[in-house]
């Protein structure tokens, strides 16, 4: 049994028939039936059912047919890897990059990876923060930007930044009026706006509340970053981010920030992706340029 059996085989059974599998599979049907009757015969056992309408897999073919293409995916990764030492890198790429550092990282990077490797095909997914872990464990991104000092294990990470929090008010209130900070108590006693759980600000402002003994009045949860900033300079309420985001994008003059003191609320971030997924050539290329950027706008883990 060799690679080119295991793929003639997995032809077969996806076609249904050994015609139109040896037409897609440019054999020749009689040496494409020759090889399945060697696999039944090294497995000592019927893998396929001959009907009039074609031929359907049986229990031990079901059961090879699903080992089989995880084989003959995990040798076609291994191909393209070891080509990928010599040659430039090419083939997928997914990052997850929360809402909030889209503004600093999404175009830049992607700029960068079409301007030096025009092969890769990238995919930047942009979301709430709270949904990064989820994307990267499940598998449905490569690789994300995650907020928080603690990960569930098989999460390999590299530290990023470390950022404080800030309270934002319209420009004109007047509770901003000749300050440039605020205790965290006071902020908990206000009518706040913020996303809900798991986002990573609503986290954070949770833990702070809980550490402090008091609860949140929050009187509109918007999982939308853009309108929680409208909606506090509108004067409907207040919220929390970080500074660098509350300040960047429209409407920004519109916002005025104070820092949180007494005690801060400061998150870590960190580029992460699954320990038991390594990361394709093309993937880890992507990374390495995400990193790199990223040390360009931090200094000792802060943001310049």
């Amino acid at each position: 049994m060799d690679l080119r059996q295991l793929k003639y085989f997995l032809g077969i059974v996806e076609h249904g028939s050994l015609t139109r599998a040896a037409a897609e599979l440019r054999v020749a049907q009689p040496a494409l039936s020759l090889h399945l009757k060697r696999l039944e015969e090294e497995f000592g056992c019927a893998l396929v059912h001959r009907t009039a309408r074609g031929v359907v897999p049986t229990e031990s073919g079901q059961r090879l047919a699903a080992r089989a293409a995880a084989l003959v995916e995990q040798m076609s990764g291994l191909r393209d890897e070891i080509r990928g030492l010599e040659a430039a890198p090419s083939g997928p790429a997914v990052i997850g990059i929360p809402t909030s550092l889209g503004p600093v990282l999404t175009v830049p990077l992607a700029l960068e990876v079409r301007r030096r490797f025009p092969a890769i095909r990238l995919r930047v997914v942009e979301g709430l923060s709270g949904h990064m872990l989820e994307w990267v464990l499940s598998g449905e991104v490569d690789m994300a930007l995650v907020f928080g000092a603690e990960h569930p294990p098989g999460l390999a990470t590299h530290f990023v930044a470390r950022e404080r929090l800030a309270l934002v008010a319209a420009a004109g209130s007047e509770l901003v009026a000749g300050r440039d900070e605020i205790e965290l108590a006071a902020v908990l006693g206000l009518p706040l706006i913020l996303p809900g759980l798991p986002h990573g600000v609503r986290a954070e402002v949770e833990r702070a509340a809980l550490a402090g003994g008091a609860s949140l009045d929050v009187v509109m949860e918007i999982d939308a970053l853009e309108q929680i900033k409208a909606l506090v300079a509108e004067g409907a309420g207040f919220t929390v981010l970080s500074e660098r985001y509350a300040r960047s994008g429209s409407g920004a003059e519109g916002l005025a920030c104070l820092r949180i003191d007494n005690p801060a609320i400061e998150r870590t971030i960190s580029l992460a992706h699954a320990m038991g997924r390594p990361l394709s050539i093309a993937a880890r290329t992507v990374h390495a340029i995400a990193r790199d950027h990223l040390a360009r706008l931090t200094r000792d883990g802060r943001w310049i």
